[in-house]
Protein backbone atom coordinates (compact mmCIF):
# COMPACT_ATOMS: atom_id res chain seq x y z
CA UNK A 1 0.00 0.00 0.00
CA UNK A 2 1.20 3.54 -1.00
CA UNK A 3 1.47 6.46 1.00
CA UNK A 4 -1.29 7.94 -0.78
CA UNK A 5 -3.22 4.58 -0.71
CA UNK A 6 -3.18 4.99 2.86
CA UNK A 7 -3.83 8.28 2.88
CA UNK A 8 -6.82 8.39 0.75
CA UNK A 9 -8.04 5.35 3.19
CA UNK A 10 -7.52 7.21 6.14
CA UNK A 11 -9.68 10.25 4.57
CA UNK A 12 -12.49 7.47 4.04
CA UNK A 13 -13.04 5.72 7.04
CA UNK A 14 -12.87 9.33 9.14
CA UNK A 15 -15.53 10.64 7.21
CA UNK A 16 -17.92 7.56 7.18
CA UNK A 17 -16.87 8.07 10.96
CA UNK A 18 -17.84 11.49 10.98
CA UNK A 19 -21.52 10.58 9.01
CA UNK A 20 -22.47 8.03 11.74
CA UNK A 21 -20.99 10.08 14.70
CA UNK A 22 -23.15 13.27 13.54
CA UNK A 23 -26.00 11.18 14.46
CA UNK A 24 -27.35 11.84 17.51
CA UNK A 25 -29.50 8.85 17.89
CA UNK A 26 -27.09 6.10 17.26
CA UNK A 27 -26.09 4.19 20.44
CA UNK A 28 -22.77 4.30 21.73
CA UNK A 29 -22.20 0.68 21.33
CA UNK A 30 -22.65 1.43 17.40
CA UNK A 31 -20.06 4.26 17.80
CA UNK A 32 -17.21 1.88 19.36
CA UNK A 33 -17.78 -0.34 16.97
CA UNK A 34 -17.01 1.68 14.09
CA UNK A 35 -14.42 3.70 15.78
CA UNK A 36 -12.70 0.24 16.05
CA UNK A 37 -13.08 -0.73 12.80
CA UNK A 38 -11.57 2.45 11.47
CA UNK A 39 -8.46 1.80 13.72
CA UNK A 40 -8.28 -1.51 12.83
CA UNK A 41 -8.18 -0.75 8.67
CA UNK A 42 -5.47 1.93 9.54
CA UNK A 43 -3.38 -0.23 11.45
CA UNK A 44 -3.83 -2.66 8.49
CA UNK A 45 -2.90 -0.40 6.21
CA UNK A 46 0.02 1.31 7.99
CA UNK A 47 1.60 -3.03 8.39
CA UNK A 48 0.80 -2.93 4.76
CA UNK A 49 2.99 -0.39 3.73
CA UNK A 50 5.56 -1.20 5.78
CA UNK A 51 5.61 -5.41 4.83
CA UNK A 52 5.42 -3.55 1.38
CA UNK A 53 8.74 -1.25 2.09
CA UNK A 54 10.73 -2.88 4.65
CA UNK A 55 13.90 -0.56 5.92
CA UNK A 56 13.38 1.48 2.94
CA UNK A 57 9.58 2.61 4.10
CA UNK A 58 10.55 3.02 7.52
CA UNK A 59 13.72 5.19 6.62
CA UNK A 60 11.55 7.23 4.31
CA UNK A 61 8.74 7.58 7.02
CA UNK A 62 11.51 8.66 9.57
CA UNK A 63 12.79 11.36 7.02
CA UNK A 64 9.49 12.56 6.20
CA UNK A 65 8.48 12.54 9.81
CA UNK A 66 11.98 14.58 10.48
CA UNK A 67 11.10 17.22 7.90
CA UNK A 68 7.66 17.91 9.11
CA UNK A 69 9.14 18.63 12.80
CA UNK A 70 10.78 21.63 12.61
CA UNK A 71 8.18 23.43 10.35
CA UNK A 72 5.54 21.88 13.15
CA UNK A 73 7.06 23.37 15.66
CA UNK A 74 7.84 26.85 15.00
CA UNK A 75 4.09 27.17 13.43
CA UNK A 76 2.89 26.17 17.02
CA UNK A 77 5.20 28.65 18.51
CA UNK A 78 4.29 30.99 16.17
CA UNK A 79 0.37 30.62 16.96
CA UNK A 80 1.21 30.84 20.93
CA UNK A 81 2.97 33.88 20.73
CA UNK A 82 0.02 35.31 18.84
CA UNK A 83 -2.61 33.96 20.86
CA UNK A 84 -0.29 35.02 23.58
CA UNK A 85 0.31 38.24 23.09
CA UNK A 86 -3.14 38.85 22.19
CA UNK A 87 -3.92 37.69 26.08
CA UNK A 88 -1.29 40.04 27.31
CA UNK A 89 -3.01 42.82 24.99
CA UNK A 90 -6.37 42.16 25.66
CA UNK A 91 -6.48 40.39 28.99
CA UNK A 92 -8.61 42.29 31.08
CA UNK A 93 -11.43 42.22 28.46
CA UNK A 94 -11.17 38.57 28.31
CA UNK A 95 -11.33 37.61 32.03
CA UNK A 96 -14.71 40.29 31.72
CA UNK A 97 -16.36 37.16 30.60
CA UNK A 98 -15.73 35.54 33.99
CA UNK A 99 -15.70 38.03 36.38
CA UNK A 100 -16.17 41.99 37.12
CA UNK A 101 -14.02 42.33 40.21
CA UNK A 102 -10.96 44.40 39.42
CA UNK A 103 -9.21 42.18 42.19
CA UNK A 104 -10.00 38.94 40.56
CA UNK A 105 -8.70 40.37 37.06
CA UNK A 106 -6.01 41.97 38.31
CA UNK A 107 -4.70 38.44 39.92
CA UNK A 108 -5.80 36.91 36.63
CA UNK A 109 -3.36 39.17 35.19
CA UNK A 110 -0.78 38.25 36.61
CA UNK A 111 -1.00 34.87 36.24
CA UNK A 112 -1.50 35.38 31.96
CA UNK A 113 1.78 37.54 32.59
CA UNK A 114 3.81 34.56 34.10
CA UNK A 115 2.55 31.82 32.66
CA UNK A 116 2.06 33.13 28.90
CA UNK A 117 5.62 32.73 28.99
CA UNK A 118 6.33 29.90 31.41
CA UNK A 119 4.21 27.19 29.19
CA UNK A 120 7.05 28.00 26.41
CA UNK A 121 9.00 25.88 28.56
CA UNK A 122 6.68 22.62 29.61
CA UNK A 123 7.44 21.09 26.38
CA UNK A 124 10.94 21.03 27.15
CA UNK A 125 9.96 18.34 30.32
CA UNK A 126 6.96 16.81 28.22
CA UNK A 127 9.01 15.97 25.24
CA UNK A 128 12.62 14.95 27.20
CA UNK A 129 10.14 12.21 28.91
CA UNK A 130 9.00 10.97 26.01
CA UNK A 131 12.12 10.34 24.61
CA UNK A 132 13.19 8.70 27.08
CA UNK A 133 10.31 6.50 27.67
CA UNK A 134 10.06 6.03 23.47
CA UNK A 135 13.45 4.07 24.09
CA UNK A 136 12.04 1.86 26.79
CA UNK A 137 13.46 3.66 30.00
CA UNK A 138 10.45 5.08 32.41
CA UNK A 139 11.42 4.25 35.73
CA UNK A 140 14.32 6.89 36.09
CA UNK A 141 12.10 9.94 34.09
CA UNK A 142 9.41 9.01 36.29
CA UNK A 143 11.45 9.36 39.32
CA UNK A 144 12.86 12.37 37.66
CA UNK A 145 9.41 14.01 37.32
CA UNK A 146 8.45 13.31 40.62
CA UNK A 147 10.98 15.12 42.21
CA UNK A 148 11.07 18.15 39.47
CA UNK A 149 7.22 18.82 39.24
CA UNK A 150 6.35 17.40 42.83
CA UNK A 151 8.34 17.46 45.67
CA UNK A 152 10.13 20.73 43.77
CA UNK A 153 6.87 22.30 43.99
CA UNK A 154 6.06 21.26 47.94
CA UNK A 155 9.28 22.46 48.78
CA UNK A 156 9.12 25.70 46.95
CA UNK A 157 5.13 26.56 48.43
CA UNK A 158 6.81 26.14 51.73
CA UNK A 159 9.86 28.38 51.52
CA UNK A 160 9.93 30.58 48.16
CA UNK A 161 5.86 31.38 48.29
CA UNK A 162 6.33 31.38 52.11
CA UNK A 163 8.75 34.04 52.20
CA UNK A 164 7.66 36.68 49.46
CA UNK A 165 3.26 35.71 49.80
CA UNK A 166 2.99 37.40 46.69
CA UNK A 167 1.18 35.88 43.28
CA UNK A 168 4.00 35.98 41.17
CA UNK A 169 6.34 33.94 43.64
CA UNK A 170 3.74 31.17 43.79
CA UNK A 171 3.02 31.07 39.79
CA UNK A 172 6.68 31.40 39.32
CA UNK A 173 7.63 27.62 40.83
CA UNK A 174 5.80 26.37 37.34
CA UNK A 175 8.48 27.85 34.91
CA UNK A 176 11.55 26.78 37.67
CA UNK A 177 10.07 23.46 38.09
CA UNK A 178 9.72 22.50 34.01
CA UNK A 179 12.84 23.99 33.35
CA UNK A 180 14.65 21.83 35.85
CA UNK A 181 12.58 19.00 35.47
CA UNK A 182 13.44 19.44 31.68
CA UNK A 183 16.89 19.98 32.04
CA UNK A 184 17.72 16.87 33.79
CA UNK A 185 15.60 14.49 31.77
CA UNK A 186 17.21 15.90 28.69
CA UNK A 187 20.79 14.55 30.08
CA UNK A 188 19.10 11.56 31.12
CA UNK A 189 17.64 10.56 27.23
CA UNK A 190 20.69 11.42 26.13
CA UNK A 191 23.25 9.74 28.16
CA UNK A 192 20.72 6.64 27.75
CA UNK A 193 20.42 6.99 24.11
CA UNK A 194 24.19 6.96 23.98
CA UNK A 195 24.30 4.00 26.20
CA UNK A 196 21.30 2.04 25.02
CA UNK A 197 20.65 2.97 21.33
CA UNK A 198 24.09 4.16 19.82
CA UNK A 199 25.65 0.98 21.28
CA UNK A 200 23.06 -1.46 20.79
CA UNK A 201 23.39 -2.52 24.62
Amino acid sequence: MTPLNHSVLSLFIFAVEFKFMSYPNDSTMKRRILFSVMCAAIAAGAFAQGQGQGLAGINEATSLMTSYFDPATKLCYAIGAVLGGALLLWGREFLLLFTNEPEVIDAGMQRLRIMGFSFVVAPWMDASIAASRSIGRSVVPTIIVILGSCVFRVIWVYTIFAYFKTIPSLYLLYIFSWAITGTAEYFYFRASYRKHVLRGV
